[in-house]
């Protein structure tokens, strides 16, 4: 299926540009995703959207194993799960993974199996954060433990991570796809440690100007590390070194990142309820605000990217809403 298009897009400084767009498989995917609801553009969203646009909403799913889920709900018929408080996902081709601390769950969302089924038994809180690796594997951080817990693709337990004295409150997990080691934020030490494959702890990353780690993603220009005291996103090297930083002046309670691999990087601001938009340091869009209609968040507790879809937790309202990442002309820049 073929959808052709036409988007007034409004850049950040204010001029409007009139664009063209061939976008394959929408179609497929929203068959994919069926037991999502959708819901339609409000028009003042749709003027402000620069490079995301509202698509469907995930609020629960068929489940064919509800044993130990008395918070399932009925409301969508036997055997179907409600989201009640999401906290945390990750998403990876046709698999994403969401931590629901108010069912006490991590849950695997089957894109074409239309699923949403309890990955292991492990009883979740809001503080854990879920990492969907390139090798299909699963991490899930338990801060009050202080480890890494390490999940084979059909949720069997593998070896967790640890590091005494290195690794206190880990809440967040990412590959550095250049030399493949898994990189673990710790916000108790402000730091982060570097595995190996094998769950070897190899290096302590001290980063520099950074006060206080409390999201952690990988992009095109190294580690994007969200400090909530200076209320910014500084870029590290893969040994630490300071790179450049954004997001002051912007951003007012950072929260939550995911970069894309053309180096979009959105981050979340309670502060307002929104999703900003960086490129190169740079704002170049912002989505949301305070609500519970299409495209509007109430707490916004994590972010994901996978191919041209954003993820983004909407926490209060009980739902993950997926966002549509619109394709940018290249002749943009500068104009």
């Amino acid at each position: 299926m073929v959808t052709v298009a036409f988007f007034n897009l409004k850049r950040q400084d204010g001029a409007m540009k009139q664009r063209f767009f061939v976008k394959l498989g929408v179609i497929a995917a929203l068959i994919l995703t069926g037991c999502a609801s959708t819901g339609a553009f409000s028009a003042d969203i749709a003027e402000r959207e620069e490079l995301l646009r509202p698509w469907i909403d995930l609020t629960g799913a068929n489940s064919g194993a509800l044993r130990g889920l008395p918070s399932a709900a009925p409301h969508g018929g036997a055997g179907y799960v409600m989201l009640r408080h999401p906290t945390a996902v990750s998403a990876r081709g046709n698999d994403v993974y969401l931590v629901d601390a108010g069912l006490r769950r991590v849950f695997r969302y089957g894109r074409a199996e239309q699923t949403l089924t309890p990955f292991t038994s492990l009883a979740a809180d809001a503080g854990m954060s879920v990492y969907a690796a390139p090798d299909m594997s699963v991490y899930v951080t338990d801060p009050a433990r202080g480890q890494v817990l390490h999940f084979a693709w059909d949720g069997t337990p593998l070896p967790p991570l640890s590091s005494p004295g290195n690794l206190g409150r880990p809440i967040s997990v990412t590959v550095d796809e250049g030399n493949g080691q898994l990189l673990v934020a710790d916000a108790l030490y402000d730091q982060i440690v570097a595995f190996n494959n094998l769950g070897r702890a190899l290096s302590v990353i001290k980063p520099q100007r950074v006060r206080a780690i409390s999201a952690m993603a990988q992009g095109p220009d190294g580690i994007y590390v969200v400090d909530r005291l200076a209320r910014q996103v500084v870029v590290l090297g893969r040994d630490g070194s300071y790179r450049y930083a954004f997001g002051a002046g912007t951003l007012a309670n950072p929260g939550a990142i995911a970069v894309d691999r053309s180096n979009l990087v959105f981050v979340s601001d309670n502060f307002d309820q929104t999703v900003k938009v960086y490129r190169e340091g740079r704002l170049v869009a912002t989505a949301g605000g305070a609500g519970a209609a299409p495209g509007r968040f109430n707490n916004i507790a994590g972010l994901a990217v996978d191919g041209g879809l954003l993820y983004v937790v909407d926490s209060l309202n009980a739902r993950v809403q997926i966002m549509l990442i619109v394709p940018q002309p290249l002749d943009t820049k500068g104009e």
